[in-house]
């Protein structure tokens, strides 16, 4: 029954850490973001001590915000130089409702002009999202390290530079590149949701972020109505379907080897919904592109392989990711075409941090027919970088062991 409790915590952690934050920024401000983040981790540790079976509040969100919110205010009353920017405020009533204001909340850190775009991004994945600092490096290129520094020097900024704004006019003034932004916001959560490295997890997926991302995206769509959230809606919606035959019986299964009836129909039908051409080529247009032509292919040969190639390759153009290139290495090598793969393979591979196990698997996959033993130490590395249980599972089956 603990376990129960503390998985029951684990997953409210995720499902509401993004909206107390949000609501925590809304009320107390920019300046106070310190304050919020350490209010919220002690709701959650208290919530540890306090649910216990039988004892676990049916509105668990207002829980949480009441006693962060206590926190934050008790905070301030004892740091008297910060009550000027932050108003301590009366406690309020604990029959609360928290307002969902993450969209306006990344719109509004989308706005701020001194902080680069991938401190935004990391900022809003650790903090909108409740994502770890190790969630976030193992989906990214980059360390814990320059990850933990980026994050804290964001905050910094955020605070000095949004310490006297609010987010209730957000919505005023946004400009095209910043509803762009929101946009590789939700992509960026949604892609590290669907491949998910969480070594907690018994899934490769965290089923929630991806739906997370997808409702923001739909609100984005709803409110400023641009083509390039629909088709970010279009490419999400492609592989949620996918979702429930990922994994059978606590294995992983390849996308080739799926059971597809049990995809989701109603998904697939929502994809090609939002699916539509725009004035200009964006990435998501040809992503979902490429993700439709994987849905409803029902024989894989070379002159389909040569039309997602072409696809890849244009995508390659509007979007220099080397992930996206190592996506057209496996394409080329399935159309016979390996040599053009390597090739390309040996430019990327100082793209990305040395042994990067999407690089490893790809190029084993390659040479596996043409110098086996070089393959198999590829693996066996991949082996050794990857704690999740169940991708271990899944490569050493298909290593044979």
């Amino acid at each position: 029954m603990k376990n129960r409790s503390h998985s029951i915590i684990e997953s409210s952690y995720r499902t509401y850490h993004g909206k107390l934050f949000a609501s925590l920024l809304s009320r107390f401000g920019a300046g106070c973001v310190p304050q919020i983040e350490d209010a919220i981790q002690n709701s959650f540790y208290k919530s540890l001590k306090s649910w216990k079976p039988g004892q676990i509040p049916d509105n668990k969100e207002n829980w949480l915000y009441i006693v962060a919110r206590n926190d934050v205010i008790n905070q301030l009353k004892k740091d008297s130089r910060t009550q000027s920017s932050c108003p301590a405020g009366d406690r309020g009533d604990d029959k609360v409702v928290v307002e969902d204001l993450r969209l306006q909340t990344i719109m509004f850190l989308s706005q701020f002009k001194n902080v680069s775009s991938q401190a935004k991004v990391l900022f809003v994945l650790k903090n909108i999202f409740g994502l770890s600092i190790r969630e976030i490096s193992e989906s990214t290129l980059l360390t814990q390290d320059a990850i933990y520094k980026s994050v804290n020097r964001t905050k910094r900024s955020f605070q000095q530079g949004l310490e006297n704004k609010t987010l209730h006019r957000t919505f005023d003034a946004v400009t095209e590149n910043e509803i762009a932004l929101v946009e590789e916001f939700l992509y960026a959560v949604f892609n590290i949701g669907f491949d998910s490295f969480n070594v907690k997890t018994e899934s490769v997926v965290d089923e929630d972020l991806c739906l997370e991302a997808l409702a923001i995206a739909r609100l984005l769509l709803k409110k400023f109505g641009r083509t390039s959230s629909g088709n970010l809606i279009a490419l999400f919606c492609f592989h949620v379907a996918r979702i429930p035959a990922k994994v059978e019986n606590g294995r992983l299964i390849s996308f080739f080897d799926q059971d597809k009836k049990k995809w989701k129909s109603e998904f697939i039908s929502l994809g090609f919904h939002y699916l539509t051409k725009p004035a200009a080529l964006n990435k998501y247009y040809v992503e979902a592109l490429i993700a439709s032509k994987y849905m409803v292919t029902r024989q894989f040969n070379t002159e389909q392989w040569n039309e997602i190639i072409k696809l890849y390759e244009l995508l390659t153009k509007l979007s220099n990711s080397p992930i996206v290139k190592l996506n057209l290495c496996y394409c080329l090598h399935k159309a016979q075409k390996t040599d053009k793969a390597l090739n390309l393979l040996n430019a990327i591979e100082s793209e990305l941090p040395g042994e990067h196990v999407y690089f490893s698997l790809v190029k084993a996959n390659i040479i596996k027919e043409t110098d086996g033993p070089a393959s198999d130490r590829m693996m066996f590395n991949v082996l050794n970088k990857i704690d999740q249980k169940i991708r271990k599972d899944h490569l050493m089956k298909n290593m044979g062991f």
